[in-house]
């Protein structure tokens, strides 16, 4: 039997860089596929033939001589005399190792992102080729990132779903895109990076004692001179608080962009420091380096990765959305030892350096349980590559014995896929048709029940239960904080088919969550008939939704119910809705007399199904009478001729912005719990003079010098404080304004789950709520306190004042809360200025006539 014969397409053809960290993964995948395969022939496209041979001496190197060309379209049972000829040399090579390989191969990497789209195109094109000749193609330990280029997308979902594996180096964001892009979940699987084993190999026994240190000035990187000398005030700091180290450079990436001058750069001029710089040429060389290290402060991936699998703790250095994306799924591998600190923060230096003395301290503790978790990641990728033997062995022989195969089509441009077409992720003119006369167009498939189940799982979990910076309504524009749902805002199965209608260039404006509780007598959660646009604040009004279930969405729980053709006419908007009905509504109705409910189409859904509908189309839903919330997400998408005129920014979902109307920010990489307590404000007296560090709360208003909000926007309020001392704290509340008595007399507290008796008093203008805190209380969660306010009866003033126009649902309107420690005694340490204490609590209108008037 012939030996295995396997192509090999990185991208990254050493035209004008050296790179230590891709030179190691290549290492490991040579010996992986030789452990398989002894005696196979890898075949490998590069560009510089001596310096691959230097780490993989045995591969066939297909060296090329000229710009990678577009290779040509290939398919089984055409003629190849004319091959030569017709395609250049090196695509003529490229195109004879493909016919005669049993396998073709991606190496592994971080380039699946915008900032290298040509670099994963022509791997791609690689890709395609075999698979066209029936060859099982792969993807090895890869990092995938959200991609907004439009031929990469394209590319990706032509060639994605025909793969026959793909191994994504972390668990965080990687299985998530590749799967928005077809890869089925059968064929995914999750590993760690091939460099791992390499040092992890050459690990020494000992921790070492010098820092290392390593930093990437490049664009990708978000990292230029400036960085350097912003950078150079924390790390100066830190060092001279462990008592000057031997500081060692540990360079990457030698050429092209130069480590060991940005090394050089960020060093020269730091007072005490003694820097020694070591030539490194090889990956051992500087995996050997790192070992030596207690240590790493980091800007480059694979230093981190050399680092952590020899048992040395990291501090990662982030500076762009693509090295957020590459770290964070470090620390989601090794834990607390990957330490990250964010280059573009005010603090920066002030983190730096307090992550720097934390990460020193603990290295040695921390040093056995990285190395247990490499030793099961290198287990874990060896078993990924043991599904490689599977898939030559499901291969029938190798078409090119036989002189069976030929290439027709010579092309001068990048084909798309032709099974492109045929995946359904465009609407047909059938659908576009029913669309345009009836408003509305589904159900399709966007993602699995499995997938969904993921999802669910983060959106409940790590979503719902975190406020927003961008709105205070929980449920509103959370593609802008969590990955999760931006991932499933940007499902191609989504987009393409809204680019069907609305073209190529699409504007991510806004996306709702409904979470759809059961029903309960005083409160249905009925949506009324109404079309969306009655208060969008965007010129013109131009907008496409999708409505996807995260969960069943069947006629029991109330699914979506339209009006097919209702879109084309502008139905009056009632004056009035009863907030019994649905508090979470919070918009306008149409007026009943208009809505024909005999021609209602219920659009019961699967999780992962979803349909598009017109902002103008009648819909609805009835109350959830089962005993599970309904869970799903609306994706509002517009185009850049629309002005949006919202407070929160949108997301460029595809093609580009020719108009310059709207204001942007990237896709989020993580979640937004990942950042939540590191963000909560200092100290425990809140006087909402800044953002509210909780849910429910409407927006804050001004009133003289003070600040205030109103509970009532949701049926729970909460605020969460950072840990107190040690003891019982007292609790107060200062309430300003208030509608009814029963906002007060019926409030329920908790805190940190359980419930508090509450004492109110009346100090001049102001209800002040007190509630002794206990210390087990307070100690029951470690990471923060949560003060819950619910139970209170939510009233509109203009159910109060038929002239009122505020339609708000509002509970107490509050102006402080803190959390004040107490002596044994139960007294308030700090002193406080005597107050004239006024009579019992007098009734609402004498205090708050304003409000109604």
């Amino acid at each position: 039997m012939a030996p295995h014969r396997i192509l090999v397409d990185s991208g990254n053809y050493f035209s004008n860089n050296d790179n230590l960290g891709d030179r190691a993964i290549y290492q490991v995948i040579f010996r992986r596929l030789r452990h398989l395969w002894p005696d196979c022939q890898i075949h490998w496209i590069t560009r510089n033939a001596a310096l691959l041979k230097k780490d993989c001496p045995e591969v066939i190197a297909l060296e090329l001589t000229e710009e990678r060309l577009p290779l040509p379209l290939i398919a089984l049972g055409a003629d190849t005399r004319n091959l030569i000829t017709q395609a250049s040399a090196d695509c003529a090579r490229i195109v004879s190792a493909l016919m005669d390989c049993d396998m073709v191969m991606a190496t592994g990497g971080g380039y699946f992102s915008d900032d290298f789209s040509g670099q994963s195109e022509v791997i791609l094109q690689t890709l395609e080729a075999g698979i066209r000749l029936g060859k099982p193609a792969i993807i090895l330990s890869c990092g995938f990132e959200p991609v907004s280029v439009r031929s990469l997308s394209q590319k990706m979902l032509g060639v994605f779903p025909l793969l026959s594996l793909v191994v994504c180096r972390e668990s965080q964001q990687s299985p998530m895109v590749a799967r928005s892009f077809g890869v089925p979940e059968q064929r995914l699987v999750v590993a760690a990076d091939e460099a791992i084993e390499l040092a992890f190999d050459l690990r020494p026994t000992v921790l070492g004692k010098s820092l290392g240190i390593n930093v990437r000035q490049a664009d990708y990187a978000g990292v230029d001179a400036n960085t350097l000398s912003r950078l150079q005030e924390g790390l100066g700091s830190a060092i001279s608080r462990l008592g000057a180290p031997l500081v060692a450079g540990v360079p990457i990436s030698l050429a092209g962009p130069s480590d060991p001058d940005a090394i050089a750069s960020l060093l020269h001029g730091i007072p005490g420091i003694s820097y020694t710089s070591y030539p490194v040429a090889t990956p051992q060389d500087v995996v050997q380096q790192i070992g030596t290290c207690r240590v790493v402060i980091t800007g480059s991936y694979h230093a981190a990765v050399f680092a952590l699998s020899q048992g040395v703790s990291v501090i990662a250095l982030v500076a762009s959305p693509h090295y957020r994306s590459k770290m964070q799924g470090l620390q989601a591998q090794f834990g607390a030892a990957c330490h990250i600190v964010f280059l573009d923060r005010e603090e920066t230096a002030t983190h730096l350096a307090t992550a720097i003395q934390d990460a020193w301290h603990a290295a040695g503790t921390e040093r056995q349980r990285l190395l247990q978790v490499t030793r099961q990641q290198v287990s874990v990728g060896r078993a990924a590559y043991e599904r490689l033997a599977a898939l030559v062995e499901d291969v029938p022989a190798n078409p090119r014995d036989s002189a069976t195969s030929e290439l027709t089509g010579i092309s001068t441009q990048a084909p798309m896929n032709k099974d492109t077409s045929e995946l359904p992720v465009c609407l047909s003119p059938e659908e576009i048709e029913q669309f345009r006369t009836q408003g509305y167009a589904g159900p399709f498939t966007a993602f699995s029940p499995h997938e969904m189940e993921k999802f669910r799982t983060t959106v409940c979990e790590r979503v719902l239960p975190t406020p927003t910076p961008y709105c205070p309504f929980g449920l509103r524009v959370r593609h802008l904080d969590s990955q999760a749902v931006h991932a499933m805002c940007s499902a191609p199965a989504i987009v393409e088919r809204m680019a069907s209608l609305y073209g190529p260039d699409l504007v991510l404006w806004n996306s709702n969550l409904f979470n759809k509780p059961p029903a309960r007598p005083e409160q249905q959660e009925e949506y009324p008939w109404h079309q969306d646009h009655y208060n969008w604040n965007m010129e013109p009004i131009l907008n496409i939704s999708a409505w996807l279930a995260i969960t069943p969405a069947t006629l029991e729980n109330g699914c979506v119910e339209i009006i097919p053709g209702s879109h084309r006419q502008i139905i009056p908007p009632a004056i009035d809705t009863d907030p019994a009905k649905s508090l979470r509504f919070g918009g306008i109705a149409s007026d009943p007399a208009y809505v024909d409910e005999t021609r209602k189409v219920s659009m019961v859904l699967e999780p992962g199904q979803f349909f598009l509908f017109n902002e103008r189309l009648l819909h609805h839903s009835n109350p959830n009478r089962t005993t599970e919330h309904r869970l799903g997400l609306a994706v509002r998408v517009t185009v850049p001729i629309a002005k949006v005129s919202e407070p929160f920014p949108c997301v460029m979902l595809r093609g580009e912005d020719r108009m310059g109307f709207n204001r942007y920010i990237e896709a989020p990489l993580d979640e937004p719990d990942s950042h939540w307590l590191a963000s909560l404000p200092p100290g425990h007296d809140y006087l909402f003079d800044r953002p509210i560090p909780g849910r429910g709360w409407h927006v804050r208003e001004t009133e003289g010098p003070h600040h205030f909000a109103w509970t009532g926007l949701e049926p729970e309020t909460w605020i969460d404080f950072r840990p107190v001392g040690v003891g019982d704290h007292l609790l107060r509340m200062e309430v300003v304004h208030l509608l009814t008595m029963a906002a007060v007399s019926e409030l329920q507290m908790q805190v940190n789950g359980q419930a508090i008796a509450v004492h109110q008093e009346q100090v001049g203008d102001t209800l002040v709520l007190d509630a002794r805190v206990p210390d087990a209380v307070l100690r029951s969660r470690a990471d923060r306190v949560r003060v819950v306010l619910k139970g209170s009866p939510l009233v509109r003033p203009c159910d109060l004042n038929p002239e009122s126009t505020d339609k708000r649902s509002l509970g107490l309107g509050i102006r402080r809360i803190a959390l004040l420690p107490m002596d044994a005694s139960g007294t308030k340490v700090e002193a406080e200025a005597a107050n004239a204490k006024a009579p019992a609590p007098q009734p609402p209108t004498a205090w708050y006539r304003r409000l109604l008037g």
